[in-house]
């Protein structure tokens, strides 16, 4: 019923637009009756394989009332009956976004209500009524097609469409063999593009190490989870969180309340951001310096009670800076994978309380997956 109300609210956006054209040209044409009256000779047409006079009636056609989904499916049909160049024509068929109102098509001619539904969006769907004959004889000559033409990869796809397999046709375009053609290298950019409009979030995994071989930490794995800005940005941003295990590790002296604690921590943890700025920026690759800061928390386990029993933790808090360099790849339909070296600044020395002398630099590499 939302999809119904868009339809009907685009229709009369497109119809005051008509108007205004028709206004300023000083040419009023019934599109609807003219297009009922096209397409009923062209439907007789195709039923009996007359295509002599298809370029004269759909040209005329097309003059008076614009370009529309079905006229293009037909002409990309009659390019392709009549082995003609179809290319062109399929590309202006998909760069009107085309498909989605044939799929819409498809999908509101299966209902019982589809007269409803066209009459509350006669201009989405071009004046051609829903369940019309042309769309069968549509159908039936691109199954034919399929089975009896050797197409080009696009072609091939268009006709699968056009026959209502929208199943058959979503799984055969995900086959490596269109690559190369222009619709999945389109249809996928366009995806990306929508995708690329948005935030998103990324997961990350990596291994830190102290630059120091007689530290208190030694190798400890990562795992973080950050909100990141637009990556069509050439400045990109995010804030998250990021989990050090600390395994391995040396225990070290922490005063809490003048008692001195042999402390293991298991765990540290970073809250903070950071930026980028992509210095090269292809389609397939960016290649993006950062920097970053944030809060350092290195877990100790000792928690203490005050006199309204509330209880306190007593945990190593410092600042934490780094600097670095990531790669990203697009990878999928919609995600990007990446990997990155950094340098990490943490001067565990502003806390007062810690005895134990920590190393206050860091590396760390790092793989992440934005989705």
């Amino acid at each position: 019923m939302i999809r119904i109300a868009w339809i009907g609210l685009l229709c009369i956006g497109l119809n005051n637009a008509e108007a205004q054209v028709m206004h300023a040209t000083n040419e009023v044409v019934d599109c609807e009756a003219l297009t009922l009256t096209t397409v009923n000779q062209l439907a007789k047409d195709f039923s009996q394989n007359r295509f002599r006079s298809f370029d004269e009636i759909t040209t005329d056609w097309i003059q008076h009332c614009g370009i529309s989904e079905c006229a293009q499916r037909l002409i990309i049909l009659n390019n392709i009956i009549e082995r003609k160049p179809s290319q062109a024509s399929i590309q202006v068929y998909f760069e009107n976004n085309f498909q989605d109102v044939f799929w819409d098509r498809v999908h509101y001619a299966k209902r019982i209500d589809f007269g409803y539904v066209y009459s509350g969006g006669k201009l989405y769907f071009g004046y051609v009524p829903l369940r019309h004959p042309l769309d069968s004889l549509v159908a039936a000559a691109s199954n034919l097609l399929i089975k009896t033409q050797v197409l080009e990869p696009d072609e091939k796809l268009v006709c699968l469409l056009f026959s209502g397999d929208i199943e058959g046709y979503e799984k055969e375009i995900e086959k490596t063999e269109y690559d190369s053609g222009f619709i999945k290298p389109y249809l996928l950019k366009k995806l990306r593009a929508n995708y690329d409009g948005g935030m998103g979030f990324t997961l990350y995994t990596g291994v830190y190490r102290p630059l120091s071989k007689n530290d208190v930490f030694s190798n400890s794995p990562m795992v973080g989870l950050t909100f990141s800005s637009l990556i069509t940005s050439k400045i990109m941003a995010e804030i998250g969180v990021k989990v050090r295990m600390n395994i391995n590790d040396s225990s070290f002296d922490y005063i809490v309340n003048g008692d001195t604690n042999t402390v293991n921590s298991k765990a540290s943890v970073f809250f903070g951001g950071g930026v980028g700025y992509k210095i090269y920026d292809r389609p397939k690759i960016a290649v993006m310096p950062r920097i970053g800061a944030g809060l350092e928390v290195v877990h100790t386990g000792i928690s203490t009670q005050d006199e309204n029993q509330n209880e306190e933790n007593h945990d190593i808090e410092t600042l934490h800076v780094s600097l670095g360099c990531a790669v990203v790849i697009p990878v999928a339909k919609k995600s990007y994978f990446g990997f990155g070296l950094n340098y990490h600044y943490c001067p565990y020395d502003f806390d007062d309380n810690l005895i134990t002398r920590f190393s206050n630099n860091l590396v760390s590499t790092e793989v992440f997956y934005r989705f």
